[in-house]
């Protein structure tokens, strides 16, 4: 059971804490109270969980992957950048797309890593928010167990970690919160046991796959899993988080596993955005031969490995080779998102747009279900 407020205010005052620590506390027994009206849901197989987040008709969120370094290679300079954006957004929460902790994830849930690379870095007021986090390979090569439990958790009760799940978020405000027919969902995939040459017999790195069923019926599970819970989404955004590369031009190039067995269920199921890291820059890249917009935030702290050259054919709208990080505001109509870098500069900014409601038919989902989505890119 937890001690009275002003008992553990006085705690910290006594250790003489910092004023961050004082934000974080208040601002997660305020969470813990619920006063605020819930409409963001989490599942995780067929749990169901709830964050108490106000009602509004738009979503605003950052993203940022690759970051865990001690707040080296300009990691604690694009926090600081980070901290700055989401106080002028407002932000929900945070996603890290995975490698949250180099070079070998954690050691067990009492590492002192986890401080030392989040706990002490994100120290903004505007980040001490949940923060959904997907696993990378890096942080497979540690426990990722302990990274996915809910006792690490009570180090940092930000921290939530888990190796597949889904949030839906509503799009209306409290006045019509029943009758919503605007709606996002997040897929949270783990697409670490997909890539072929972790699983050779003579890697020289070795990788905690314990949970994990056998390689292929467990992949053979997240797949159907994925494509079970896309048909069902009735959602207006569809938006689709891992760490590995679908696209990219950066130095580890496509992920040819995910292009042969992950992307053809994102385009016949008309998922909008495929948010990744795993490539340490920022890239956008949207080609004419699929529906899907392929994003890049994996600029969290070490950087600079190359980008190659693109042809046109391979829909490169933007890509820095550097650090930094995503921002994403989601309304009814438009999805608009903008890249930074480490010293706060806006590089680079778009927006998708959909077909508003007809009338009052909401977004007409059976009407326009043999149609895809109307989309196009606006520059800002």
């Amino acid at each position: 059971r937890s001690p009275p407020l002003n008992t553990f205010m006085e705690g910290i005052v006594r250790r003489q804490a910092s004023i961050r620590v004082a934000l974080f506390v208040i601002s997660g027994v305020v969470l813990a109270l619920g006063l605020c009206v819930g409409v963001l849901a989490f599942w995780e197989g067929d749990r169901g969980r709830f964050w108490r987040t106000e009602a509004r008709n738009s979503l605003h969120f950052l993203v940022v992957g690759d970051w865990g370094r001690n707040g080296l290679y300009n990691q604690s300079r694009n926090a600081v950048q980070m901290g700055r954006i989401a106080e002028e957004l407002g932000i929900e929460f945070v996603i890290s797309t995975g490698d949250n902790f180099y070079q070998t994830g954690l050691k067990g849930i009492q590492d002192p890593l986890f401080t030392a690379s989040f706990s002490n870095i994100y120290t903004a007021a505007s980040l001490q928010t949940t923060w959904f986090a997907v696993l990378g390979n890096h942080d497979y090569m540690g426990d990722a167990l302990a990274q996915t439990s809910e006792e690490i958790r009570q180090r940092d009760p930000r921290w939530f970690c888990r190796k597949e799940f889904q949030l839906h978020r509503l799009l209306c405000g409290p006045s019509n919160e029943e009758s919503c027919d605007s709606k996002l969902d997040f897929f949270f995939i783990d697409t670490t046991p997909f890539i072929d040459e972790y699983w050779e017999d003579n890697a020289t790195v070795k990788f905690d796959w314990r949970g994990l069923a056998p390689r292929k019926e467990q992949l053979q599970r997240q797949l159907e899993n994925l494509r079970g819970r896309l048909k069902e989404s009735t959602a207006t955004w569809k938006i689709v988080v891992g760490h590995h590369t679908i696209r990219s031009i950066g130095h580890h190039g496509d992920s040819h596993e995910l292009l042969r067995q992950l992307l053809p269920i994102l385009e016949d199921l008309e998922v909008d955005l495929y948010i990744n890291g795993h490539d340490h820059n920022l890239q956008y890249i949207k080609r004419t031969d699929s529906p899907v917009h392929f994003i890049t935030s994996g600029g969290g702290s070490k950087a600079w490995s190359g980008l190659r050259r693109a042809s046109e054919e391979e829909g490169v709208q933007f890509a820095y080779d550097g650090q930094g990080f995503l921002s994403v505001s989601v309304e009814p109509t438009i999805l608009s998102f903008s890249f930074y870098n480490a010293l706060g500069d806006r590089l680079f900014s778009s927006a998708l747009t959909k077909q508003k409601p007809i009338q009052d038919a909401g977004y007409a989902l059976q009407l326009l279900s043999a149609m895809s989505w109307p989309r196009r890119i606006l520059p800002l």
